[in-house]
């Protein structure tokens, strides 16, 4: 469970065993007493909450608790104190000092937690360490000023405006339009991709073409980029008011990103040796 998560359902807990506990400490008036006499189906509803709560949270409380045992110091009795705090078995004397000792023990742990980074991870075993972790939107972000100089200056605002999918239709043109002004044909598709990277005449190569492995990775980006054209700058283009998710709109942009760096990457035929 991711640290922001942990907190989040820390806090309601402790906020119903706050109104567990004011209502039923409301409900005792014996003078030595044991257990509600008055509203028990209220009561009952509670328990039956918190007893599912607990049962996602124990593992995590036990594991920033430095113990979950309480122990009677006339009688010796012994006993869990979540299990006491949050069911309807207990007696007084052990159900009260229970949570009061739980709602005091989540404040701490909200103390504990407020060192960790909120999307580390925290594992339900005890025994596994908390893992490092990063969250997608600040992956996202972080690697947006990382993007193609030629895809970021033309969709880097309207993507971080919330315009995903007019952000991937300018990226797959300004992959086109990149490689127009490498290699100075003005055609478009299909067509200017074959005429850049043509195996038996290209304009820009990656190699010297010379061994099939050398033609594979020539063709085949070749291939990919008239997919890419195909697949996502034609659907883009000539579909209104088509919409796009945050994330694929992200991994969108890093394959058109890829696609111009490389571009880059090859050189003109002429220069081969």
């Amino acid at each position: 469970m991711r640290v922001k998560e942990l907190k989040t359902r820390l806090e309601k807990f402790q906020t119903d065993l706050k109104s567990h506990k004011d209502l039923w400490g409301k409900s005792l008036h014996d003078s030595i007493p044991s257990y509600p006499i008055t509203n028990k189906k209220k009561i009952e509803e509670q328990t039956l909450a918190l007893t599912r709560q607990a049962g996602t949270l124990k593992p995590y409380l036990e594991r920033f608790m430095p113990g979950t045992m309480m122990q009677h110091p006339a009688t010796g009795v012994s006993w869990d104190l979540i299990d006491a705090a949050t069911g309807g078995n207990a007696v007084a004397p052990v159900k009260g000092p229970s949570l009061i000792q739980l709602i005091h023990s989540i404040e701490n742990i909200f103390g504990r937690l407020e060192s960790i980074n909120e999307e580390d991870d925290i594992p339900e075993e005890c025994a596994k360490p908390i893992r490092p972790g990063v969250g997608v939107d600040y992956i996202i972000s972080a690697y947006l000023n990382h993007l193609h100089p030629f895809i970021y200056s033309s969709c880097y605002q309207l993507y971080v405006d919330g315009h995903y999918a007019k952000s991937v239709e300018d990226a797959s043109k300004g992959v086109l339009q990149y490689l127009r002004d490498k290699t100075g044909l003005t055609t478009d598709g299909a067509v200017l991709i074959e005429a850049t990277f043509s195996a038996k005449n290209p304009i820009l190569a990656f190699s010297d073409l010379k061994d099939a492995t050398k033609l594979d990775e020539q063709i085949g980006f070749m291939e990919m980029l008239k997919g890419f054209s195909k697949g996502v700058r034609n659907v883009f283009a000539h579909t209104h008011g088509k919409e796009e998710t945050e994330q694929r709109a992200f991994e969108y942009l890093v394959m058109a990103s890829l696609f111009c760096h490389r571009i880059d990457d090859a050189c003109s035929k002429t220069t081969q040796k």
